[in-house]
């Protein structure tokens, strides 16, 4: 049997309808896991849903979509509890859903903006993970896996709040391994650097990602399939000895200077994706 082979596993993700989520999710079901897809509209998470059971199916059905809103507490509970309900229980919880309402001078953040953004992309993916922890453990452990980004690791002045937040993702990561492992429960983190998706090439245009690539050490931007990669790793049997860490992913990125690291992202003040 495959080390990343997920068969009898339940896997949720978060954001799971486009870009980084719509690769994750596809890929925990090439593995053969069973999933619970959720984002803000129910029927784009219901048809995602009837995509991954005719494609990785077989004939079944292994996927189901669930409506959820990040920024209400209420809905993230609600989704968890929905989650845990649909398959009988959860093994792998991907963390992905994130806000980024503001990119521009980091003194110019609305106030209102920057506690939503911590708010949202920390707390509220906090307690996601606390409401699927005693269904884990029941199950005898699992696998969460926390999308935090390279932003997160390294000066980033145009989205200075998203940066903090996805800093604090990473930490958060390392605490819960620890408060979890008694659980049999692994927390780790993928940092992503940019990344091609829809919403990402509205917001930078295709300008922003020739100049990012032009930069990077691989010469490339990434793809949602790398990110997935990295969640296959920690989700499977491959990772049963790893916890509490982060995987840059973002073609080596991390090494240059903020001015190179940030340059796209002036050209983008002003635009949002989420």
């Amino acid at each position: 049997m495959s080390m990343f082979d997920l068969n009898g596993k339940v896997a949720v993700v978060t954001g799971a309808t486009k870009g980084i989520g719509l690769g994750i999710a596809q890929a925990l079901a090439a593995q053969g896991a069973k999933l619970v897809v959720g984002s803000r509209d129910g029927a784009v998470c219901e048809a995602l849903a009837a995509d991954l059971d005719r494609d990785y199916g077989k004939g079944g059905k292994i996927a189901r979509g669930l409506a959820f809103d990040l920024d209400s507490l209420a809905q993230v509970e609600s989704f968890a509890s929905d989650a845990v309900k649909a398959w009988g229980g959860v093994d792998i919880l991907v963390c992905n859903a994130a806000i980024l309402p503001y990119i521009g001078p980091s003194a110019q953040t609305p106030p209102e903006l920057f506690d939503r953004i911590l708010t949202r992309n920390i707390h509220h993916n906090f307690r996601l993970c606390q409401a699927v922890r005693a269904s884990m453990a029941a199950r005898g452990g699992g696998s969460i896996v926390l999308i935090g980004s390279e932003a997160g690791r390294n000066t980033a002045p145009m989205v200075l709040a998203y940066a903090v937040a996805k800093a604090g993702i990473s930490h958060m990561a390392l605490c819960l391994a620890d408060e979890m492992a008694g659980d049999g429960i692994r927390v780790n983190c993928v940092a992503p650097g940019l990344i091609r998706s829809a919403a990402s090439t509205d917001t930078l245009g295709e300008a922003g990602f020739v100049a990012a690539a032009k930069a990077a050490p691989l010469g490339r931007v990434g793809e949602p399939q790398d990110i997935a990669g990295a969640v296959i790793y920690f989700s499977s049997a491959a990772g049963s000895h790893v916890t509490g860490e982060t995987i840059i992913v973002d073609g080596g990125g991390g090494r240059l200077s903020p001015r190179s690291r940030v340059s796209y992202l002036e050209d983008a003040s002003g635009k949002t994706y989420n």
